[in-house]
């Protein structure tokens, strides 16, 4: 399955905050969906990015970047449950190590033991 990954510094698009919502609404880290969108725009302004993985123009995973300098720290990863078993969090976070590391990012933190394996099976921890 070709996913695209692509990285966004605010929320302004509509349909974007709603697959979003949607996305979040699986995931046991937050309340729901606009409990994550909500809490996402408040990291956003202080500088944080969400990554997505995209299907078809359609959300299927989505990862949160923040930190400073060249370290990040990658964090609430998920992916929608009719598309995990098929590497699309592998794909997304090693997206997202690409497109940081073209911005001089040289260290990656996990947020979680997902990532934690992502990033150790692509050599960046």
């Amino acid at each position: 399955m070709p996913i695209t990954v692509h990285a966004y510094s605010e929320i302004q698009d509509e349909e974007l905050r709603t697959q979003l919502k949607r996305l979040y609404d699986t995931s046991p880290e937050f309340g729901d969906g606009d409990d994550a969108v909500q809490q996402l725009e408040t990291a956003m302004q202080q500088d944080s990015l969400i990554y997505t993985a995209e299907f078809n123009q359609k959300i299927i995973g989505a990862v949160w970047v923040s930190g400073q300098d060249n370290t990040r720290l990658v964090h609430y990863v998920v992916v929608h449950p009719s598309n995990r078993g098929r590497g699309v969090a592998e794909r997304l976070i090693e997206g997202v190590c690409e497109a940081e590391e073209q911005k001089g990012v040289k260290h990656f933190k996990p947020g979680c033991g997902a990532i934690h394996r992502c990033l150790s099976h692509l050599g960046k921890i």
